[in-house]
């Protein structure tokens, strides 16, 4: 076949200038596609009227045609009256049974004129069928009365070949042609371009795949290109009703298009910002080289007891019960600008490091605005935790936390460890499984200061306690003041400029005065320390004001 392709500019320039517009579309892609005829088959009602809305095709009606030599030059001039005698035009698309059930009838053009949904919705999808994928002896008996044959199909989406399950094809147009192979493509709100013998080996395959699956997925993106110019063109020449009824039909379907992609790219900001705060990384943070981060803040958040909760509770109540803290967990770490590196076990371990800041957050947090935002962070959960086991959390509307409480005589709490320092950041894992993570000493400190620590408290050193009694929250603190701003009866935070932190977190949480409390000879493992602190989270007295639940 001919190997220069032709020039689809051209003809794009071309349809939109030309009155003749299938004419062009046919000789275009039979050049194209090297193969022996083409035709176009239309979609249609009992009226045999074109420009319906396809919903409403129930026939396909071969309506023009093109090909080479003498028997091409008589298929243009006298197919369509040949195959009407033959009754092998119109295609019926649905037929009655014995029964008055309408099913759908059997055949290459009847898919794709049933399916012209799909050139929207689920990707372009271009048939391809090769004479060795049915019985040729079908084909060469004279004696042979067999309507149909099985026959594997592949399909081309504009990206990929796919192999579609077995379908039937019409031996009667396949002896009238006496088909090698067969192309079908849907065209846009006309009906079908269908191709007969493409020539050559371009259909060839080796062990499942085209041997020339380069040049033939090049013609086929041409065909898509030229099959959507030619289908615009076409529509230009409907008048009167035909036009104004097309016209509203794409207004309407574009608008629901629109609508549709609103709402998904809704949907997606906040499944991204939720992910990025569970655990998520961009492709660029999973290909980042490892750095050295001085400043991070790492914290650890362990349930207290699960072994006893474990051993209470069946599996399917205590998974329940993990994955509700677990859900607050993530949940939170959105809201406070942190992140959930991962979860581990009855363990979650958050982080608060300028590498996953959300590139269009305006103000970036100093190091002591993380160390304060992970304080809240992991203050709000233990509150919302508090709330579930009240039975008063809204992803527990049925109160099924309060109920296993009750029945296996449990108590569900969680306690904290929290360090500021060195550790290194980077992609870590297998070649097919990795997550970005951090290591180094602030983040063992963190883990061993939960370890020792106290349920419903943050354990601190007395490195982070000494910052934390000097930080204050002012308006160069912009996503803690903005946290604050949004609670109800939020004027204490308007009236002020600058508010000491433990002020500022007491009435967050409506906590009484004295939220910390010096602890001192805390050892663990090779981790030990003269003095460090407990923070308290719950009000003893009344519901804290950061608890919205999700």
């Amino acid at each position: 076949m001919n190997q220069k392709l032709p020039d689809i500019r051209k003809f794009e320039r071309r349809i939109f200038q030309t009155k003749n517009v299938l004419t062009l579309l046919l000789s275009f892609s039979l050049k194209l596609m090297g193969a022996k005829q083409v035709g176009l088959v239309f979609g249609t009602d009992h009226t045999l009227s074109d420009f319906l809305p396809p919903q409403k095709w129930d026939r396909g009606v071969l309506h023009k045609f093109d090909g080479r030599g003498m028997y091409g030059f008589l298929l243009k001039i006298f197919g369509k009256q040949v195959f009407k005698f033959k009754n092998i035009s119109p295609v019926q698309l649905y037929h009655t049974n014995r029964y008055g059930d309408e099913t759908q009838t059997e055949g290459i053009i009847s898919y794709v004129l049933r399916n012209h949904h799909e050139f929207y919705k689920k990707g372009i999808k271009i048939l391809l069928i090769d004479h060795q994928s049915w019985e040729s002896k079908q084909i060469d008996s004279a004696f042979s009365n067999s309507a149909f044959s099985n026959s594997k199909v592949d399909s081309y989406d504009g990206h990929v070949f796919n192999s579609l399950p077995k379908m039937q094809i019409n031996m009667k147009i396949v002896r009238q042609f006496r088909s090698k192979n067969f192309i079908a493509a849907y065209i846009p709100d006309y009906g079908a371009i269908v191709f007969n013998t493409v020539e050559g080996d371009l259909l060839s395959k080796s062990k499942g795949s085209f041997v020339h699956g380069a040049d033939l997925k090049k013609r086929l993106n041409i065909l898509i290109l030229a099959i959507e110019s030619a289908s615009l063109a076409h529509l230009g020449h409907a008048k009167g009703q035909f036009a104004a009824k097309i016209i509203w039909r794409k207004e309407r379907d574009l608008r629901k298009t629109a609508d549709r992609l609103n709402k998904k790219q809704e949907q997606l900001k906040v499944q991204k910002k939720y992910l990025m705060a569970a655990g998520g990384v961009t492709e660029d943070q999973l290909n980042m080289n490892p750095l050295s981060i001085s400043n991070g803040v790492y914290a650890f958040m362990d349930m207290v007891g699960s072994s006893v909760i474990r051993e209470a509770l069946n599996p399917r109540e205590f998974f329940l019960v993990l994955n509700l803290c677990h859900e607050i967990a993530a949940e939170n770490a959105g809201r406070f600008a942190c992140r959930v590196d991962n979860f581990i076990g009855d363990s979650v371990f958050f982080q608060n490091v300028a590498v996953f800041d959300d590139p269009k957050q305006l103000c970036k947090p100093d190091p002591g605005e993380r160390v304060m935002l992970m304080v809240c962070l992991l203050a709000s959960v233990f509150n919302e935790i508090h709330l579930l086991k009240q039975g008063r959390h809204v992803l527990d509307r049925e109160r099924r936390v309060v109920s296993f409480i009750k029945k296996h005589h449990v108590d569900i709490q969680f306690r904290a460890g929290l360090e500021q320092g060195t550790a290194l950041i980077g992609p870590l894992g297998s070649s097919k499984r990795k997550i970005v993570t951090a290591i180094g000493k602030a983040v063992d400190t963190a883990s061993r200061l939960e370890c020792c620590g106290m349920g419903g408290k943050i354990h601190i050193t007395q490195n982070m306690f000494n910052l934390l009694e000097a930080a204050v929250v002012s308006r160069d603190t912009g996503i803690l003041r903005n946290i604050a701003r949004g609670k109800k009866n939020s004027d204490w935070i308007l009236t002020r400029e600058y508010i000491p932190f433990f002020e500022f977190f007491e009435k967050l949480f409506n906590l009484d005065h004295g939220v910390f409390q010096k602890r001192t000879h805390v050892a663990y493992k090779e981790f030990s320390q003269e003095n460090t602190y407990v923070i308290h989270c719950i009000s003893q007295t009344s519901s804290p004001s950061v608890c919205p639940g999700i």
